[in-house]
């Protein structure tokens, strides 16, 4: 075999190995797969309505029970306007519009047998699970009759409550306005969104709101030593005609106004952050005043024995007397004026 031959067999096999390996490779697809869809995460729904709050059933019941005068009454409310009336009768009387079945539990009765101790929840269903908040009525009105002189501790969540003519009252709510008129023993109110106001009503009272303003008019102790006090973070606080001696009532943000008469060994201390102190009482008032205030001033139109009257980092300090200093009353606010008027 001549070299010319040889040399075109070489370059021949040459041509087939090369055509064979790039006939072997895999070749690229001609459209890439679609990236696989990211996973879900699920969660909770959002809730909508106020959290923890049980759904109603929409069902109008009725229930009552017989029970001692003097008894003792223990709610828990979800939602829904709540009316508590007292009446000349033995009996608890419950009535919900469009709302959760209920039912009376007896904690405790009195020896003749009559409950003197009850707790009025949401009936049992077997669809719901354990805990407090099941235990709490719902509906669009609730209506509960008891004896005048029951006394009641209320647990609310999201209710506008009204009660009238019971002996005492107990009540922590988180939203909804809150009014008392003729509760004779003591009142404790607490609401953190909404007002408080109080008409004609006696003993130890405390009154508290974060966001709201509160009102009480002729108001008395039951007793000696008992105290009345109003706060509220955000809001305006108005006292006409209070006849307790020991008198605390406080404003974050808000005016706080009071108009009524000084008793003699009284303690009375009014206060604000931002807003103003107005006072209107008798100008034969016998007291001893210390007025303390940052930005803003100090006048009466009831003529004062000035005793000290000091400048300090914070702002000035007024001491004075009218008449004989029988009741101590202390005035404070940061940023806003103080006033003193005639009844």
């Amino acid at each position: 075999m001549s070299k010319h031959s040889k040399k075109l067999i070489g370059t021949a096999l040459s041509l087939c190995i090369l055509t064979g390996g790039v006939y072997s490779q895999t070749a690229p697809p001609r459209h890439p797969k679609p990236p696989l869809p990211k996973a879900e995460v699920y969660g909770p729904p959002e809730p909508k309505s106020f959290p923890g709050l049980p759904q109603m059933d929409g069902i109008t019941s009725e229930k009552s029970v017989m029970v001692d005068p003097n008894v003792n009454i223990k709610l828990c409310v979800g939602e829904g306007n709540l009316k508590i009336n007292g009446w000349e009768h033995d009996e608890v009387r419950i009535f919900v519009k469009d709302g959760s079945k209920i039912d009376v539990k007896i904690l405790e009765k009195d020896p003749s047998g009559k409950p003197n101790w009850i707790h009025i929840k949401r009936a049992p269903d077997r669809a719901q699970s354990r805990g407090q908040i099941r235990e709490c009525v719902s509906g669009q009105s609730i209506e509960i009759d008891v004896p005048m002189s029951a006394s009641l501790t209320i647990d609310g969540r999201v209710t506008q409550t009204a009660v009238d003519s019971v002996k005492k009252i107990y009540i922590k709510n988180i939203e909804g306005d809150l009014s008392f008129r003729n509760i004779t023993g003591g009142i404790t109110a607490s609401t953190l969104q909404g007002g408080v106001s109080v008409e004609n009503s006696g003993g130890s009272i405390s009154l508290e709101t974060s966001t709201g303003n509160i009102v009480a008019f002729e108001v008395s102790p039951g007793q000696i030593g008992d105290l009345f006090k109003a706060k509220t973070n955000s809001g305006a606080i108005s006292l006409q005609k209070l006849n307790h001696r020991q008198i605390e009532a406080s404003s974050i943000t808000g005016s706080v106004n009071f108009n009524g008469k000084f008793l003699t060994g009284g303690q009375y201390n009014f206060k604000t952050s931002n807003g103003a102190v107005r006072l209107t009482i008798p100008a034969l008032s016998s007291c001893m005043i210390k007025a303390s205030y940052g930005f803003g001033r100090f006048n009466s139109e009831i003529p004062l024995n000035i005793v000290t009257d000091n400048d300090t980092p914070g702002g000035k300090t007024v001491v004075a007397f009218m008449g004989g200093g029988d009741a101590a009353v202390n005035i404070t606010t940061t940023n806003g004026s103080i006033g003193i008027k005639k009844q």
